[in-house]
């Protein structure tokens, strides 16, 4: 697909309500099908508080998540990259993405690698240690969750194994904001990719999240950015404009890495 329409569903959390968090989102993702999406990106940890460490009948949580979002994409013939959710593996909690595809089938589970102590992460969360790679509809696909992509080492391995497109599903405070927009086109231009983050926006005792989901193309330019509130927006990529930005400016062609691997 040399277009690619992506909806970046930008949503409040509503606390201890996971199941009220997944009817919404189900609402949302159908809709934005319906309005032409063919991949849908939710925001991080919806199923719970944010510090929250930890989750009831998990695995029963799970089930009905898989469910609900493998029926959507089966019906609608889309992908649905599903934010992240914590989820409990033995005796640990991960901080999980499942991403479906247009057969409603996962076709890739992702546990985010980077942990953020400064959010009481550290504990709760076991970090993941295996490259969210996937492609959706011939677009190669980079999964990264909020704090992951503070990390070039971690965005450039999943460009050099062939993604054109990083999707980042966060949860980033509002105080953080002009961080988090910076990162995203920083990512895109130093890769000369698509980069699109999704953001949470609710309000929480401790933490109030900044929402500003947006897509930003190879070139560094912003496609779109929604605001602080609720929103579900489409932003329509063009995959052509990756190896136009590559010929513009051979940032990608010049790397050096025989001369880098020297100083590691």
């Amino acid at each position: 697909m040399e277009v690619l329409p992506i909806a970046l569903v930008q949503s409040e959390v509503f606390r201890k309500s996971p199941t009220t968090n997944l009817e919404v989102l189900l609402e949302e993702t159908a809709r934005a099908a319906k309005n032409g999406a063919r991949v849908v990106v939710l925001p991080e940890l919806w199923n719970q508080t944010f510090l929250k460490t930890e989750t009831e009948d998990t695995a029963g949580e799970e089930r009905r998540i898989l469910n609900g979002f493998s029926s959507l994409a089966k019906r609608h013939d889309m992908a649905i990259v599903a934010g992240s959710v914590a989820m409990r593996c033995r005796e640990s909690l991960l901080n999980r993405c499942h991403v479906f595809g247009p057969k409603g089938n996962v076709i890739l589970t992702y546990d985010k690698i980077h942990v953020n102590p400064s959010f009481f992460e550290r504990e709760p969360f076991r970090p993941g240690t295996t490259l969210g790679i996937c492609d959706l509809f011939g677009w190669k696909t980079g999964i990264l969750v909020c704090f992951d992509v503070e990390f070039p080492e971690l965005c450039r391995s999943l460009v050099e194994n062939g993604a054109r497109l990083l999707l980042v599903v966060g949860a980033w405070p509002a105080e953080h904001i002009r961080i988090w927009k910076t990162l995203i086109a920083a990512r895109s231009m130093e890769n000369q990719v698509f980069t699109v983050g999704v953001n949470r926006c609710d309000r929480g005792p401790l933490v109030r999240f900044g929402g500003h989901s947006l897509a930003v193309n190879p070139f560094g330019e912003t496609v779109l950015e929604l605001d602080d509130r609720p929103a579900t927006e489409i932003a329509w990529l063009r995959k052509d404009l990756v190896e136009k930005a590559r010929k513009c400016n051979a940032v990608w062609f010049s790397r050096r890495e025989d001369i880098y691997r020297k100083w590691r």
